[in-house]
């Protein structure tokens, strides 16, 4: 997964396309849903609406109707796979997200909750997608410095993450080659995760 944030912008650009988004809807959800393409595509996925901005757009940030951001975070690749984290009471895979402070920008706490989640401060690029009419916000976020040592990854916030992961999402295999086995919190977001990137064992 070289240059992994490229690769990411060019994957987007093709689920965007109209009829590959109705396609995923369909796989999801069992029901085909007639969508209207602008600056992004939206698709529904169980009871969520996610909204993909135009990528590279410079105003797709502020695009979608304002709305009152509840959380915010990052999806971050890596040569290794894609970081996130086991949810300490539930056990299950998320990726670094959290809930809005009052006074932050969404990119602020998307850097935040990351940090607390994972141990790792990034620089926060595009908007990804949106969620709960624009309340909930996914952004492409790198790491500020390269990841010397994966297995030194932990979270801040013990409470929240007990362990960081770098996840191939083909595989199920961590960086260290050992199969999680852990379930998603949200299923429909290994299948996101699966059209946005290579396996590394490709």
């Amino acid at each position: 997964m070289h240059d992994s944030s490229a690769r990411v912008r060019q994957s987007i650009g093709k689920i965007v396309d109209l009829k590959l988004v109705v396609g995923l809807v369909a796989m999801l959800t069992g029901v085909r849903v007639p969508l209207v393409a602008k600056r992004g595509a939206g698709f529904v996925s169980g009871m969520l609406l996610w909204t993909m901005p135009a990528i590279g757009d410079p105003v797709a940030d502020v695009a979608a109707p304002v709305a009152i951001i509840r959380a915010a975070g990052c999806l971050i690749p890596t040569p290794q796979g894609i970081v996130m984290g086991i949810n300490r009471v539930l056990g299950k895979l998320q990726l670094p997200m959290g809930r809005h402070t009052s006074g932050e920008d969404p990119r602020q706490t998307a850097a935040r909750e990351t940090w607390e989640e994972t141990g790792i401060e990034v620089n926060v690029d595009t908007l990804l997608f949106t969620l709960d009419e624009n309340r909930v916000h996914l952004y492409l976020c790198a790491p500020k410095s390269p990841i010397v040592d994966y297995s030194l990854l932990q979270s801040r916030d013990k409470w929240e993450v007990s362990k960081v992961v770098v996840l191939d999402p083909h595989t199920m295999r961590n960086f260290d080659g050992a199969i999680v086995t852990n379930p998603w919190r949200f299923p429909e977001t290994r299948v996101l995760l699966k059209m946005l990137f290579p396996s590394v064992r490709d």
